[in-house]
């Protein structure tokens, strides 16, 4: 079992996310970088699809308290522990982790997988929906069981290309609104969009231009309709690019193919 002692901000559990709602009005959730939590997860001894703890930047202390399991640090690198390795957890164990230099979102996987109610299949916290909850100081957390044997990994890139279907292409600022619902683009030259079209149906990845023609990625937690023009859609492999950006980072978008 793990103990957070002090959260970093946006600190949730998250799996690969809830899928087969949207009809309902409910978001995919899950992880920001899915790709990273699977990585983590193999490292720690987890299922690729089990629950992990995602957190964003800020300072994360946690305490291991009670003996016997396996865990591991994915994701954007912060120092404090060691990285996409298996560490053997022995209680009282205590790391603090800082912001990362590059990257937004780390992970930090428990051997099993981190124990949590199922809500329309998925263990994701959706906290603007009311399922599931920022993770508090003293908040407790034990293992599943999709254990698995922990595996080397191969560290995913936290930046690069990000490609996108439907035309809208150049570079880009990540700018200072960014969270798990969207994050917004600055620069480049981009028409203004249409904000009085019916509203259609939304997916992560989703651009949104709105009249002042400063993009919205559509993130985890984005919509599932809208009503701003869409600009195109980023494949879904390089959302977690998007993701990763910190405010003030240069994102590349890419016609997809080219």
């Amino acid at each position: 079992m793990i103990r957070i002692v002090g959260p970093a901000i946006a600190t949730s559990i998250q799996d690969q996310g809830r899928y087969g709602s949207r009809m309902q009005g409910f978001g995919r959730s899950g992880a920001m970088d899915t790709a990273s939590l699977r990585a983590t997860n193999r490292a720690a001894g987890a299922a690729a699809g089990a629950a992990g703890i995602e957190f964003g930047p800020g300072l994360l202390v946690v305490e291991i308290t009670a003996p016997g399991g396996t865990i591991a640090f994915g994701g954007a690198f912060r120092s404090g522990a060691p990285w996409w390795q298996t560490i053997e957890a022995e209680p009282g164990d205590r790391f603090e982790l800082g912001s990362p230099a590059e990257g937004m979102w780390s992970y930090l996987a428990l051997g099993g997988g981190v124990d949590a109610p199922i809500v329309m299949g998925s263990r994701s916290a959706s906290v603007r929906e009311g399922i599931g909850s920022w993770l508090a100081p003293g908040a407790v957390l034990g293992a599943g069981h999709d254990h698995v044997e922990p595996q080397p990994v191969v560290a995913p890139p936290m930046s690069g290309d990000v490609r996108v279907y439907g035309g809208l292409s150049g570079e880009f600022t990540v700018g200072n609104r960014v969270d798990r619902m969207g994050y917004q683009l600055e620069g480049g030259s981009v028409a203004g969009g249409r904000a009085d079209l019916l509203s259609e149906p939304l997916v992560p990845g989703c651009i949104q231009v709105p009249p002042d023609g400063r993009p919205i990625v559509l993130m985890a937690e984005g919509p599932t309709v809208g009503g701003y023009t869409v600009g195109g859609v980023v494949h879904s492999e390089d959302l977690r690019l998007v993701a990763q950006g910190q405010p003030g980072n240069r994102i590349r978008l890419v016609a997809a193919g080219s």
